[in-house]
């Protein structure tokens, strides 16, 4: 495992597979790089050199008290890729993970990205009069409890296998979700619909039919927004991760998408 310093003075630590054309997978909220285990090899059997980092407070990497804001994981994700000197990268992020790269698209653009899959995230997470895919049907007035209720909520529909399981269990790290709560309320209250509008390369937009946390219908609204080529897949017997409740199928959508770009 490797590390860099982001310019706020935050270690970050990293993990790179193999060799071909890049591709950076981020972990959600309270995830941490043991959740791709099940695409790692994978990815590096079909040609591409997989990377994987613990976003600030999260995993390996360190936790402080300040940067809890979704455009502060977009400037760290872009330190990574100017670190790693990648010129064109793949961008694979789970939940708040997604939401991180529609951070650095914000903020960077896609000059260095070659295609964007986003996995069971929303654009908008707070429903209002022109978005109806709210976590757990909430609107602005609901934000406090829809931010109380997600850490206790079971996130997966499918079983996960013994495997998966055990990687997870080795690399397990406490989360503090009171202490990073200032981090979720942020992601709360943003937009990226006009991000996706804007993205010219490729996406693809992935979800669980069973999400406990918006319909996976929103995928169907995502692709009609993007400008350029896109893709959208629902994972019929999973919840909010199927990375690691559907991995085969999961990894077969991801690289046949990734095959034609």
């Amino acid at each position: 495992m490797a590390t860099f310093m982001t310019n706020d003075n935050v270690r970050l630590h990293y993990n790179i597979y193999g060799q071909g054309t890049p591709i950076i997978l981020i972990a959600g909220y309270s995830g941490n790089q043991a959740s791709w285990t099940a695409q790692i090899s994978p990815l590096q059997e079909a040609g591409f050199q997989v990377i994987t980092y613990d976003r600030r407070n999260h995993g390996e990497s360190e936790t402080v008290n300040y940067g809890m804001r979704i455009s502060r994981h977009g400037k760290d994700l872009a330190e990574l890729i100017t670190a790693l000197e990648l010129e064109k990268v793949i961008l694979l992020g789970h939940s708040m993970g997604a939401s991180t790269i529609w951070a650095y698209l914000s903020l960077f653009g896609d000059e260095h990205v070659k295609a964007v899959i986003t996995e069971d995230q929303v654009p908008k997470i707070l429903k209002d009069d022109t978005w109806s895919y709210g976590i757990f049907n909430a609107d602005i007035t609901m934000l406090w409890t829809a931010a109380e209720k997600l850490p206790h909520t079971k996130l997966t529909h499918a079983k996960i296998s013994k495997d998966i399981k055990l990687s997870l269990s080795k690399a397990y790290h406490p989360f503090d979700f009171k202490f990073n709560e200032p981090l979720l309320l942020n992601s709360f209250i943003q937009d990226w619909r006009d991000v996706v509008k804007r993205t010219r390369v490729p996406q693809l937009f992935l979800a669980g039919r069973h999400s406990p946390l918006w319909p996976s219908q929103h995928v169907e609204v995502l692709q009609s927004l993007a400008v350029n080529d896109s893709e959208t897949y629902i994972f019929s017997d999973a919840g909010h991760i199927p990375h690691i409740e559907e991995p085969a199928s999961f990894n077969q959508i991801l690289i046949s998408f990734l095959k034609n770009q």
